[in-house]
Order: C-alpha cells, then structure tokens, then sequence
C-alpha cells in the first residue's frame, strides 16, 4: 500500500476530500525475484512462484477485472491457490484463476468468515462506505471461491524443485496463513505486515485483532531470517537489511502499545483517557516502516482494550444503559436551548476543541436532529477535525458523515 495511493481528493470548499482507493484495476507488475511474480493494486496484491511442475499463486486481489490481467501474465498450469486470509480483498479474483482446478488452500476458519460476509451483507455495505468512500446501496456480498483444502498449525507441500511450508495464525484476523518458501529464502505474509504502515490491529468497524499474537507470529517469521518478506498480499517486497528493519520496527511497536494497553487496564483506566495514553515509542514515531496513512494508534488501543476488558467501563451507569437519544434528550430537556448548545460548541471550536464541540454539539443533534443550525455547525466540526487527518480510516469517516449531513439538510428544505 503505497503512501501515493493513499492522498485525499482535493478538499471541496465546504468539505473534506475522501480517500477512494478500490476501484482501480490496472495492476502494476514486477519480477522481484527468480520464478516469483507480483501484481500491486492501492489496497491489494498477489504473487505467483513458478517452478518445474506448475505454478503456485498466493492471493487473488479484490477485482475480477484486475484478477483476469494477472492471468494473462501467467505462464503454466495453476496448481495451487493459497489465501493468507480471508478478507475481501485477497480472495475476490479466485474465479478468474480456476481453469486448471487447481487446490484452494487456507485456514480452516477461513470459509466462517466467508459465512459471516454474507450473512452480513447489508452491515458490510454500510461500513464500506464510511472506511473506503465508495457508494453504500444495496449489493450482496461477492461470492468467493471456497477452499478445497483447509488446516490449522502448519503444513508443507513440495512443487517441482520449490517447497512451500505454511503456517496458520491469529493476527489481522483470525484465519491467517503465511508461507515459507526456504529455497527462495522468502516469505509471504499477507498482511502481517502492510507495507510501509502502521500496523492494522484496529479497525472502528471490524471484530477485534489479536495484538500479542501477531507480535509473536512475526517474531516466527524474524527467526527464519528471510531474505525477503512479501507482504500486502505480496504486493510489497522489502530485501535484506530492510525486512529485518521492517519487521523488528513492527514487532517493537506491538508489544509496546499491547503492554501499555495492559498496563492501563490494570490501573483501571477510562477507554477515553487510555487512548490518549497510550503511545508511540519515541524512537518509532518517524519510523518510516510505520507511517499512519491508514490506520492510527487510537484504534490499536481500543482493539486491545476490547480483547482484554469486555464492553463495562466500570461506570454504573453504562452496565445497563438507556437508549442514547432518550439520555441526550433528558440533558437537552434540562439546557433547554439550543441557542447555548451552539454557541458553547463554537467556542470550544475556536479555542481548537472541535473534538469536544462535537461531542457537546451531539446532545442537540440527538435530540433535535432536524436543527438544520446544529447540522451545519457538525459539518464544520467535521471540516476542521478532517483537514489534517491523513489516515485513510477515519478522514474517510468524516467525509461520509458531512456527505450524511448535506443530504439531510436537503431533505428538511425541501420539506420546509
């Protein structure tokens, strides 16, 4: 995942710009290696080892339109397809490279996360829209190719002159499978690691990641000392010197976030005082294996809080709460003017509190959510919090929630 891909749109005069990197199709190509190949799209990639007997391919990319240009660059017969797990963007291209009927290989989990994908269609389209800034209306679920072959542990197979020892983990999710390949002094991790990236252990939408063991799965992967570590679903190859700096940096930073997060816990901390606590080791922080283009440290924290702590914050009031909007119209009832909401939130905006305006702002939006005032002061809020936010996950959210504003707006004029 490159830094490039990940630049926002140009900002609109009353409005972020949004980071769209999944409808592009065209693959760039490389030969890293002797008999390896990889095909790179913003968010996906894949890689394919040749050897004497046929040819092994390691992810598919999130387009069939992209998938079918990777088959036309490969020569020989497809004998085995392995998926290092299984989200969308790893596992969409798989139809395209079924003509041989070669072997699906994958952890056994992986076809429960298929499951949940389509039971969860309508969810997904939703968060799709907010994480990656693409239309949300109702489409079902791409229907993947399921594996002929699942495992758990390790497992190694040879192919003509090649062996391919692979390993299933939790980390990213919980049906990873990296693969050694000890003749190429290589490996291929999937996501492990994400280019040049801060670590993805944390995502607003997705189930919770596993902090501790990822750390330890790449420290596995550190003791094989590669050469060279395919990563992003191959799409990204550090060499040398630099794999073993990409992974050390990867596994310091995980293991210091994870251990604060711990430490916090125990001295029963506040989730919203812990993220703000927690940090970045100084030595790291310009590190340039650990750019946060995509995710942030604030995620990692409340994916390891989740994982340890369960949802009770340890206030009484939150164990069996009451409708939000019905609590926000009781405060609201009390203040009982909207005119002192607005103008408190547009204090704190000018002394650069708008993270705290829109949390104050919020008790007159849920209760008088048709306060055209109140919407318009939010997409300022929203404005001022996105202009600088180069992460892809959350400056995305706030386009998609000014977007939400602006039609909301319309409608209630419209209605006036």
């Amino acid at each position: 995942m490159s830094e490039e891909n990940l630049q926002p749109e140009s900002d609109k005069k009353d409005g972020i710009g949004g980071i769209n990197i999944l409808n592009i199709t065209d693959p760039t190509f490389k030969e890293p290696l002797e008999d390896v190949h990889t095909a790179n799209l913003p968010i996906a990639g894949c890689g394919w080892i040749d050897t004497k007997e046929g040819v092994v391919l390691i992810d598919t990319l999130i387009d069939p339109r992209a998938a079918e240009k990777v088959m036309g660059r490969i020569k020989g017969t497809i004998k085995c397809i392995i998926y290092t797990h299984g989200h969308m963007d790893h596992v969409s291209g798989t139809e395209a490279f079924m003509k041989d009927n070669p072997e699906v290989i994958a952890s056994k989990y992986l076809p429960d996360r298929l499951d949940r994908y389509e039971m969860l269609a309508p969810y997904r389209n939703l968060i799709s829209a907010m994480q990656f800034n693409i239309p949300n209306f109702d489409r079902a679920i791409r229907k993947v190719v399921r594996p002929t072959k699942t495992f758990l542990g390790d497992m190694t197979f040879t192919l003509g002159e090649k062996t391919f020892e692979l390993h299933t983990a939790r980390a990213e999710t919980d049906d990873v499978c990296w693969i050694h390949v000890p003749e190429l002094k290589a490996v291929f991790i999937g996501d492990l690691i994400i280019g040049n990236q801060f670590p993805n252990i944390g995502n607003p939408w997705k189930p919770t990641r596993f902090a501790l063991d990822w750390a330890k799965e790449l420290e596995r992967v550190r003791a094989l000392d590669p050469e060279h570590v395919f990563c992003n679903g191959a799409a990204i190859h550090f060499k040398g010197k630099k794999a073993k700096k990409a992974l050390d940096a990867n596994i310091e930073v995980i293991r210091s976030m994870h251990d604060q997060v711990v430490e916090f816990i125990n001295q029963d901390m506040h989730i919203t005082e812990m993220i703000h606590a927690v940090k970045i080791p100084e030595h790291l922080k310009r590190s340039p294996f650990l750019k946060r283009y995509y995710s942030r440290p604030e995620f990692f924290v409340f994916n390891v809080y989740r994982w340890y702590h369960g949802y009770f914050d340890h206030n009484p009031a939150h164990l069996l709460p009451r409708p939000e909007k019905e609590v926000m119209n009781e405060i609201f009832g009390l203040i009982g003017d909207s005119k002192k909401i607005i103008k408190k939130s547009e204090e704190l905006l000018s002394k650069g509190q708008p993270q705290l305006a829109l949390e104050l702002l919020d008790v007159l939006i849920q209760a008088k959510p048709d306060n055209i005032e109140a919407l318009k002061l939010r997409m300022k809020l929203l404005k001022t919090i996105g202009e600088n936010d180069k992460c892809l996950m959350s400056r995305n959210s706030w386009h998609y929630f000014i977007n939400q504003d602006k039609k909301t707006i319309r409608s209630l004029r419209k209605n006036e």
